[in-house]
């Protein structure tokens, strides 16, 4: 008899700690799933990045007549097909992180080698001064308006920002912000703006220097900032 009780307490003790650690992962799933979502946005703002890049350095090709040079951009091209080969392999929602660090090295290399394809098409045209302008040109349509929404500081992606004309204590400005910030702006006329505390005063993000969207907008609870809503208006 003592044996059984001994092993049914047994079995119920390892029930209860079955359920607390369900329990425990259960509790955590809204919070994981909302850190991983943000690294997979995160992703995707350095690849759209990329993908533009190398789209624009592909109108450069005809004008590049080192074989090597050309040979170094079909690997470029190489590496692109497979990192979005990756991404697809990716799940947009999830809960382990490991699949979006697992593809971030791959980035990491494509952005590298985007880079370097880039300087060695500059060193190749700029042999031929005819077409020098056309440096100007890739570096114009590869740079972005800004690094990030002006209102929240989300990293700048092309088809998801809109310009807007603003109002911020009575000087008017014309800014660039993410889809959601603009909509809820135009909706509500007011939205909110990070700003950090710097030596006691508030600054807006964009003149913190310390402060990278690109890398750190999608851990700023961790930096723990302070969130003012300055008198921002809609103009008309």
């Amino acid at each position: 008899m003592t044996t059984i009780v001994l092993s049914v307490a047994a079995l119920l003790v390892g029930l209860g700690l079955s359920m607390m650690v369900r329990g425990y992962w259960l509790s955590r799933y809204p919070k994981r799933a909302w850190s991983y979502r943000r690294r997979y946005q995160q992703l995707i703002a350095r690849i759209d990045l990329a993908v533009l890049k190398v789209n624009t350095l592909g109108n450069l090709v005809p004008h590049v007549k080192n074989a090597r040079v050309l040979d170094d951009f079909e690997s470029c091209l190489r590496m692109m097909e497979t990192l979005l080969t990756a991404l697809t392999r990716t799940p947009n929602f999830g809960f382990d992180p490991k699949m979006i660090t697992q593809v971030n090295p791959l980035v990491k290399r494509v952005e590298g080698k985007i880079e370097d394809t880039y300087r060695k098409f500059k060193r190749s045209i700029e042999e031929r001064p005819l077409f020098s302008g056309l440096l100007a040109r890739w570096q114009e349509e590869t740079s972005v308006p800004a690094q990030g929404c002006y209102f929240c500081s989300r990293p700048f992606m092309r088809a998801y920002f809109k310009s807007a004309t603003i109002k911020v204590d009575g000087i008017s400005l014309r800014v660039h912000g993410c889809h959601i910030c603009v909509a809820e702006l135009k909706s509500h006329k007011r939205v909110k703006v990070l700003y950090f505390q710097e030596q006691g005063r508030a600054v807006h993000w964009s003149l913190v220097d310390s402060y990278k969207p690109m890398e750190q907008y999608w851990d700023l609870n961790r930096r723990k900032p302070d969130y003012q809503t300055p008198k921002i208006e809609m103009m008309d």
